[in-house]
Formats: C-alpha cells, sequence, structure tokens
C-alpha cells in the first residue's frame, strides 16, 4: 500500500465510513461532509502522518495536508471508497 493510500484508510478508519456524506479538497485540505462530527476523535486524525491539523467549519470536517499531498490522498480516498465527490461550493450548499 503506498503512503497516500495508508493515509487515506487511516482517515477514514477513525472519521468512520459511514460516517462521511460526500468528499472534496482544496489546495491543503481534505474537506469532509459528514453525519456526526461530535464521533471523531480530532486527536487521533492529528496523529496520523503528514496531517498538520483539523478543524469543523460551515459543515466541513477539513484536515490539514498540505500542497501536493492532499490532492494524492484524495485521490486513493475516492478510489478506495468510492465516496462521493463534490465541489468546494456543492459542500457549502
Amino acid at each position: 500500500m503506498n503512503k497516500f493510500r495508508e493515509i487515506a484508510v487511516e482517515i477514514v478508519s477513525i472519521v468512520g465510513r459511514d460516517n462521511i456524506i460526500s468528499g472534496t479538497h482544496c489546495a491543503t485540505r481534505l474537506r469532509l461532509q459528514v453525519k456526526d462530527r461530535e464521533i471523531i476523535d480530532d486527536d487521533k486524525i492529528r496523529q496520523i502522518r503528514d496531517v498538520k491539523g483539523v478543524f469543523y467549519n460551515a459543515g466541513q470536517y477539513q484536515i490539514i495536508l498540505g500542497s501536493g499531498l492532499v490532492n494524492k490522498v484524495y485521490q486513493e480516498f475516492v478510489a478506495e471508497y468510492q465516496v462521493s465527490e463534490v465541489s468546494k461550493d456543492e459542500m457549502t450548499r
């Protein structure tokens, strides 16, 4: 398993596959729309290799990975879990 897939798998194992409604990313962050924000352990997410931080804003659970990394993790995330892809704008509607 490559590094990017490992990060994606770890994120999903903590967030919960059934808790994820959809996902997208921007230049630095993986943005997940989740059903229940309260069940996510932020400290465990922060401990994942290459994660620089997390926060919840405008209905999105955002995991900061940094430019150049987030798009590779996102590609593995979508490939592994067939999560619905939405644009950042669609996610905030």
